[in-house]
């Protein structure tokens, strides 16, 4: 039986998860100000991954050491976030970064997701804390508190840059920029020291 506590803590861990400043809010940000459903599906594409990574770390957790693949994780989620500031930078003066096809917004989002050392490190700590306390329950409900924050966050910024216009847009992608580059350093720095280690 599900109880009123496994979906409000469900809820409350899907925008604990989705809320906190880092590489795919800044992705999100910066497709929303173009689009309201360009920033939705980077969210629900990233949403695809921590399904993705739930599977796996409450599936495999007995069987695979996850922790001896920090160093690769860290190196390829870096390496991932400073092509994407890049590309961010590169487009600042533009109307957004425009993708060749609706669908790629998506599969960006997954790929961002799977990637994203914080992500994953989520679903080994916060996850599995969760999952031994509480069970399952809380899951069915982590990914409404997802699309909750995903669909807030986008209107907000979609609103404001209309609102407010180009000088919007524009402290929007430097903040986008200077979000996915920091992580990127941060990232590649951490992969280096745990690859030498």
């Amino acid at each position: 039986m599900i109880t009123g506590v496994a979906i409000v803590l469900g809820i409350s861990l899907g925008i604990s998860l989705a809320a906190p400043p880092g590489p795919i809010t800044a992705m999100i940000v910066d497709r929303s100000m173009t689009s309201v459903m360009k920033g939705f599906m980077i969210g629900m594409g990233a949403m695809s991954a921590d399904f993705t990574l739930m599977i796996i770390t409450l599936g495999f957790r007995s069987l695979v050491d996850l922790a001896s693949y920090d160093s690769y994780i860290f190196l390829m989620g870096g390496i991932f976030f400073i092509f994407l500031s890049v590309g961010v930078f590169r487009s600042r003066y533009s109307d957004g970064i425009k993708s060749p096809r609706k669908n790629m917004n998506y599969f960006s989002g997954l790929l961002l997701g799977l990637v994203n050392p914080m992500q994953i490190a989520w679903w080994l700590t916060a996850g599995l804390s969760v999952f031994q306390r509480f069970g399952t329950e809380p899951f069915y409900f982590l990914f409404i508190g997802i699309v909750l924050w995903v669909a807030f966050l986008t209107l907000a910024i979609n609103r404001s840059v209309v609102k407010y216009g180009k000088k919007m847009a524009e402290a929007i992608k430097i903040f986008s920029f200077i979000i996915l580059a920091s992580f990127g350093v941060v990232f590649i720095y951490y992969g280096i020291n745990l690859f030498l280690k």
